[in-house]
């Protein structure tokens, strides 16, 4: 058995929990030509969500582009993202799930950012998964279907871990506010 090692400090627990609540739960379809994590993104915050948990339904793909990971060669950490993998559709969605969340700073910035990974099938029927790149990924002709659990009093914000050397999503506390248009 092959045992890694995280370059910096341990940390005591790798589980964070933050009280929260939803404050909203509905069904949500993408329109074909939008870039999938842009369009999720700009979805939800014409709703009024600017922090969620996001599963992925069903869908088609014009174009996809996703990484996973492999060892880093520089030893800066265990592992980073290899070479995108780009497919080109039609591409089913099998399933996925993502979060919209906060910038390293905790704070919406330009916006908030979308991490998600995917579940999906090639034009071949080969099955194929992994982290979806921002700004690369076409919404195809049957759109996607999202499940979206908008979040109160808690969401999700980048930050740096020291264990890792990489930034990574993490619950944080928020303060209250307006409630969630309904979906269309």
């Amino acid at each position: 058995m092959r045992t890694l090692r995280q370059p910096g400090p341990v940390t005591p627990s790798r589980r964070d929990a933050i009280a929260g609540a939803a404050s909203g739960q509905f069904r949500l379809v993408l329109a074909p030509g939008f870039d999938l994590l842009h369009g999720i993104r700009d979805a939800l915050l014409a709703h009024g969500v600017t922090d969620a948990a996001i599963s992925l339904a069903s869908g088609s793909l014009d174009r996809l582009s996703y990484m996973t990971g492999m060892a880093d060669a520089s030893g800066a950490r265990v592992a980073t993202y290899g070479a995108p993998t780009v497919l080109e559709g039609p591409v089913a969605v099998v399933a996925g799930n993502a979060f919209l969340g906060r910038d390293r700073s905790g704070q919406l910035g330009n916006g908030p950012i979308v991490h998600c990974h995917a579940v999906v099938v090639d034009r071949a029927g080969a099955i194929h998964g992994g982290h979806i790149v921002p700004g690369a990924c076409l919404v195809g002709a049957e759109g996607v279907t999202l499940w979206v659990t908008a979040l109160e009093r808690a969401g999700f914000a980048a930050e740096y871990d020291a264990e890792t050397n990489y930034p990574i999503f993490r619950p944080v506390a928020l303060a209250a506010r307006a409630g969630v248009k309904a979906a269309e």
